[in-house]
Order: structure tokens, then C-alpha cells, then sequence
């Protein structure tokens, strides 16, 4: 293949073998940039069920869209060349990088966590990896992680029964399991039917090897391995590493159980407890982790120094049906994993707090035992049919009951799921996310503080403060907090994240306006991207930037990106949605707001700006009218334009003179900068549109 030309793919040198075929570095000389090529041998294309497997191979790992997931760019064929082109990732394997004596704690974690990532990534999407392994594992040379060949990954929504009969091996036959076996499940070494669980084993083997620097099973033969696998229990990692945080080592032991039951149930609720192994390890901090003191295992002490840990404790059920004992469980199982999302937020594990699953509570003393500034606890009620949920938010510094709500639902166990996806994110979003009650209270107890004198971590919850009342000064405060934060800790993505929001309003509000305010946002939006490539503020952050910027393509794929990350941001959810919809996409973005309204009651009136705008294009100026004065917030310039509008069309004069006094107050030069300030936001003809309205209701613009 060395020197072919296949189509405008020029092959320079061979890499290596992937899972199913040979793989070259080649030159893509219609774009001018190097490739990786990978070709299916000959004897294995001439075999429609292994062609069928080849490109099978080829629509799973373009379904999968990851920063740590190797990127395929094309399938293709050329005189009877079947070949895929991909991203070329240049680096050194986990396998050659992994001493005798195991990587550093932080490297664990952080490698660990990437992984994890992408696992989740490709899970959801219902692809299995099958071949997850240290030689499949790239860190490229400036330090991303990245998964590559999914030559045996698999469809698990297109399973099929003839998997289940494949006996161990090491390559790829008719009636052979595929797999390296060293890293094999039991169930993929017996030869049973795989769900996403193997792929968490097999990460447990990854981990293991990082740690200690051998593999947790060996065997001198095949079978010797199938059987280590199957029935041998690894010795435990503290007799090799003294200084292996308690909770990575029951980490570990948890992905390789040898019943896929006793496994985590999935991916993200691995990521999501290694970043309780970041908390209690004072040596680790990942990139998505604020740049701020841990706390030595679990002390209570220590998190109270630190301040703002959040703690769930376990929901109460006294009844006798195991079902709502499940529910309650389930409950608050996922609602720490939610809270995990926020990554502005530290949660005490599940681990800690499970102490508290029987008898009564005190929350002030569980907090104080915990170091818990804020405890959350719930109980369920049955009656008949229906179930009661209760939940609070307390701090328990001081005993006050911040946020207090009860959710009615009808039960019937087998929609138990459905129930917690209902109510969850409810919870989630109403506690978390930045219009929630948590950053809330957080960056009103920062707000009389000097910005010059917060740490990093509290830099970012000072700078909520801003988008709960929308002015210069909280503007000023913020930005002031952020850039220091960002030269104190340069790869905090939170700070970053935020930053560049800052900078967007500067372009979007003229507040505190200084040269390039679209430049310095989208070079800190992309700072914060490259720290922490699954923190949905920095997708949040560059969405928003590009949109501006007018790079609608690519504003899209961030803006789906970080509501992807986080499915339970109602403020991520609306404000990307109103953008999406201003982008053109009215239906997709009228929805998502529509959504974010239904995650946190708690929201601020603009949640509804899509609707207004959405009813006015259509020329339903009654319908704008009734969604605008649901936005009721009279000393906001866009509010005022929509109601101008809207009564200007509807020919109701007084009320459009009244809004167009309101909106010459708050901006008295509106008149002569109507076009420049709303084509910020909408199209020609929707701005044109709008200066219609507001003509009529009396407003002079040239």
C-alpha cells in the first residue's frame, strides 16, 4: 500500500493494525492534511459478512462526535480498496506509558476520567467498544486523551442472538469472540451476549494496570487467563500502592465484579465517582476541577474550611413496598449524579452519606459532620394510587430553609424510571443551574466581597451574581473576579467559561465595553474547551460567542454539544434555545425553552423571549403580547421593544406610547441605535419587522 494513491489519498507509511485491518498515516491531498487510512485486507473484503462488519465499524464510530474519540472523516472505495479515512492521532499509547510501578494518582484520574467520558458518549448512543484496551488508548503530544479503534465495537440496539455462540480467541473468525483476552469481561470470555458493562470491566483491567503496573488477571495459557478472568478475584491494589486513594481502589474493585449487576450501571456513574476520588485525593485536580484546597478522605472539618459542599442526603421511606425503597434510592442516587453535572458545584459522595440512610436525621449535625454547607433530604409518601415526594434545601450553617417543594405523581411500579425522569431533573435544575437556588445563595454570600480578594472557585460563583440582575456593575465585579481567577489558575475551564460570557455581554449589552469584545470571548471560550472538553459551561460559552460572531454552523454544533453535556442546565437549555431559534431553527428552540421553563419554575421572565418573538414573525401580534407580559421585566430594553411592537401592530396606542416611554428611559439613545442593537440578536427582515412596530407605536427611527 506504501506509495498508492486510493481516490486523493496519497499512503505515505503504515502504523499499524487496527481490529480489523491495516492502518497507514496518508496525505488527503485535496485538503492538504495528513490522515489516518485504514484498509480492509483483500481476503476479508471479498467476504460480505465481513465487509458488512467493516462498515458497520465505520457508521458506529461516525455516529460518535467526542474530543476523546478518534474522529472517522470518511468511507470509501477505491479499485476494490475498501478503506476508512480518520483523524491521525499522533502520540505514544497507554499501553508503552503505563511503569512498573504504576502512573501518578492525578494521571489515573485524569486518564480515567476521559475515558470514562467517552465511554458514556458512545454508550448512549448504543455502541459497546468490545476491544477496550491500553494499546487502543492514544495520549496525543499535547496531552488529550483519545480512544481509538472501534473496529470491534457493536450496535447493541442491532444485537443479535449470533454473538452469544462465539467461543474465546484472540482474532476475528466466524464463531469466535472478538476481544484481546487479557482485558475480556467474564461474559464476553464465556461467550454470552455483551451489554455496555463490558466495556466498564474492561476499563476496571485499564485502571487496575495504571495503578499498580500489572495486569489483575495473568495466566500462562489462554485458558489459564479465561479462567483467572472467570473465577479469580484480584488482589487488592493497596499491596501494591500505598498512597491509592481508598475510594479509586473500591472504584477499581467495583468495575471488575464479575456479575455485570454489581458493576456501575454505566459510564457517566463511573466519571461521576471519580470526581468524588478528585475530592478526597489533596494531590489530584483535574481540568474540570476548581482550582481550590481538598479535603484530606472525607472530613467533615476540612470541607467546612472550604466552604459551599453540598450534601444529598438518602431519601426516607418507612412504608413496606420494596418498590418505593427502590424509588427512594434511585431518587437520590440521581440526584447526586445530576448535581455532579454542575461542575461549579462540590457534592460530598454517596459514600459519605449513606450513613444516614436509616433512622432520624438532624440535618444541621449531618451537615457539621459532613462539613456540609448545604444538606438536601426528601421523603416519599403513598396513598393508594398516588405518591407524594418531599424535598428540601437547608443551610446548615444556620438552620434556614433555602427551597422547599412537593412533587405529586401517580405510581404504578413498572414506570419507576419514568418517574425519576420526570422528577429529577426538576429537582436538579430548580437547586443547580445558574438561575437556581444554590448559585444563588452562593454568590450573594460573595457579593460584598472584593472581587481582588476571591479565590478562583469563588471568582466563578460571585460571577452568577451578574446574570440574576443584568447590570454594569455585577458586570464589572464578575469580569474583575474572573480575569484574576483565570491568571491565578490558567486551566480552570469554569473560570474561563464564565469569562467569556463576560466578554459576550460586553458586546450584547455595552456594558463596561472595551476593544474586541467577540475576540476575547471566543479566545477564552476555547481556553475553556481545550481544559475541560466535557464541561457544558465552556460549550455554553462558545456557542453563545459564535453565534454573535455569526458562525451559525458552527454555533449549532457547540450549542447541541452543551445541551447534550447537560440535559438538567435549564440556563444552558433556554439561552442556547432562543439563540438556536433566532439562528432559524424557531421550532427546536422554542422547544428548548419551552423545556428549561419546565425544569426550574424559578426562572427569570426572558425564558420566554422565543415564544414572543416566534408569535410576532408570524405576524400574531396577540399572541406576542400575551407571552411578552409574561415576561414582566418592565426595566429590561427588550421587553420593552416586544410589548412597543406589539401594540404598535395592534393599533392599541396608549399602551405602545407607555412602552416606548419605559424603553426611552432605559435606553434614551434607542431611536438612533434601533438597528445596530437588534440586529445584534435577529435576521434583516425580523429586525425591519420590529422597527414597524415600534414606527407605529410612535417611536421616531430613520
Amino acid at each position: 500500500m506504501i506509495g498508492r494513491t486510493l481516490l486523493h489519498y496519497r499512503v505515505a507509511s503504515a502504523i499499524g493494525a487496527g481490529g480489523m485491518g491495516e492502518v497507514y498515516r496518508a496525505t488527503d491531498t485535496k485538503l492538504g492534511r495528513d490522515i489516518a487510512l485504514k484498509v480492509l485486507p483483500p481476503e476479508m473484503a471479498r467476504d460480505p459478512e465481513r465487509l458488512a462488519r467493516f462498515q458497520r465499524e465505520a457508521r458506529s464510530v461516525a455516529a460518535l462526535n467526542h474530543p476523546h474519540i478518534v474522529t472517522i472523516f470518511s468511507v470509501e472505495e477505491a479499485n476494490g480498496v475498501h478503506f476508512l479515512t480518520m483523524e491521525l492521532v499522533e502520540g505514544q499509547s497507554l499501553e508503552r506509558l503505563i511503569p512498573a510501578c504504576g502512573l501518578p494518582v492525578e494521571r489515573i484520574v485524569e486518564i480515567a476520567s476521559a475515558l470514562a467520558d467517552a465511554l458514556t458518549a458512545a454508550h448512549e448512543k448504543g455502541i459497546v467498544h468490545r476491544d477496550l484496551k491500553p494499546a487502543n488508548v492514544m495520549l496525543t503530544d499535547d496531552g488529550r486523551v483519545k480512544v481509538l479503534d472501534f473496529g470491534l465495537a457493536k450496535d447493541v440496539r442491532a444485537d443479535r442472538s449470533s454473538d452469544a455462540t462465539q467461543t474465546f480467541a484472540g482474532q476475528t473468525a466466524m464463531g469466535v469472540v472478538m476481544g484481546t483476552p487479557a482485558y475480556m469481561s467474564p461474559e464476553q470470555v464465556a461467550g454470552r451476549v455483551l451489554d455496555h458493562r463490558s466495556d466498564i470491566f474492561s476499563l476496571g483491567v485499564i485502571l487496575y494496570e495504571m495503578a499498580s503496573g500489572r495486569r489483575p488477571f495473568e495466566g500462562a495459557s489462554s485458558a489459564e487467563l479465561a479462567s483467572a478472568i472467570l473465577r479469580d478475584t484480584p488482589r487488592p491494589l493497596s499491596k501494591f500502592r500505598a498512597d491509592l486513594p481508598e475510594e479509586l481502589g473500591l472504584l477499581i474493585q467495583r468495575c471488575l465484579k464479575k456479575d455485570p449487576q454489581d458493576r456501575f450501571p454505566s459510564a457517566r456513574d463511573v466519571r461521576d465517582a471519580l470526581r468524588g476520588v478528585t475530592a478526597s485525593a489533596p494531590s489530584i485536580r483535574t481540568a474540570t476541577a476548581a482550582p481550590h484546597p481538598v479535603a484530606e478522605g472525607n472530613s467533615g472539618a476540612a470541607h467546612a474550611e472550604e466552604g459551599f459542599w453540598v450534601a444529598v442526603l438518602p431519601f426516607k421511606y418507612n412504608g413496606a413496598n420494596a418498590d418505593l425503597t427502590a424509588l427512594a434510592e434511585g431518587l437520590t442516587e440521581e440526584i447526586v449524579t445530576g448535581l455532579f453535572r454542575f461542575s461549579y458545584l462540590r457534592v460530598i459522595s454517596l459514600s459519605s452519606t449513606s450513613r444516614y440512610a436509616h433512622g432520624a436525621i438532624d440535618v444541621r449535625s449531618a451537615g457539621k459532620e459532613l462539613g456540609a454547607r448545604y444538606v438536601m433530604e426528601g421523603s416519599l409518601r403513598q396513598a393508594g394510587t398516588k405518591l407524594r415526594i418531599a424535598t428540601q434545601l437547608v443551610d446548615a450553617s444556620s438552620d434556614v430553609n433555602l427551597w422547599a417543594e412537593t412533587y405529586e405523581r401517580p405510581f404504578r411500579p413498572e414506570a419507576i424510571f419514568e418517574l425519576q425522569d420526570d422528577v429529577v431533573p426538576r429537582i436538579v435544575s430548580t437547586v443547580a443551574d445558574t438561575h437556581g437556588v444554590l448559585p444563588h445563595t452562593m454568590s450573594e454570600v460573595l457579593r460584598n466581597r472584593n472581587p481582588e480578594q476571591l479565590t478562583p472557585y469563588e471568582a466563578v460563583l460571585r460571577s452568577f451574581a451578574h446574570f440574576q440582575r443584568v447590570n454594569a456593575e455585577e458586570h464589572a465585579a464578575a469580569r474583575a473576579g474572573l480575569e484574576r481567577a483565570v491568571q491565578q489558575a490558567p486551566d480552570y475551564a469554569d473560570g474561563w467559561a464564565m469569562l467569556s460570557m463576560m466578554y459576550k455581554e460586553e458586546h450584547t449589552h455595552g456594558f463596561n465595553l472595551r476593544p474586541d469584545s467577540l475576540g476575547r470571548a471566543l479566545a477564552a471560550a476555547r481556553r475553556a474547551v481545550e481544559a475541560a472538553p466535557s464541561n457544558h459551561l465552556a460549550y455554553h460559552a462558545l456557542a453563545a460567542t459564535l453565534f454573535f460572531r455569526r458562525e451559525l454552523p458552527a454555533f449549532q454544533n457547540a450549542a447541541d454539544r452543551a445541551v447534550a453535556l447537560n440535559p438538567m442546565d435549564g440556563f444552558t437549555m433556554a439561552y442556547l434555545g432562543f439563540l438556536i431559534a433566532y439562528a432559524g431553527d424557531w421550532e427546536r428552540g422554542c422547544a428548548l425553552a419551552e423545556q428549561a421553563r419546565g425544569l426550574n419554575p424559578h426562572h427569570p421572565g426572558w425564558y420566554w423571549f422565543p415564544s414572543v418573538l416566534d408569535a410576532y414573525r408570524r405576524s400574531d401580534y396577540r399572541g406576542a403580547l400575551d407571552f411578552a407580559l409574561k415576561v414582566n421585566m418592565p426595566g429590561f430594553w427588550r421587553t420593552n421593544v416586544a410589548l412597543a411592537a406589539a401594540y404598535g401592530q395592534l393599533g392599541e396606542l396608549e399602551a405602545a406610547r407607555n412602552a416606548v416611554q419605559q424603553l426611552l428611559a432605559v435606553r434614551p439613545d434607542f431611536a438612533v441605535l434601533a438597528r445596530e442593537e437588534l440586529g445584534k440578536w435577529w435576521d434583516a427582515e425580523l429586525v425591519e419587522h420590529l422597527i414597524d412596530g415600534l414606527r407605529k407605536a410612535g417611536l421616531k427611527i430613520a
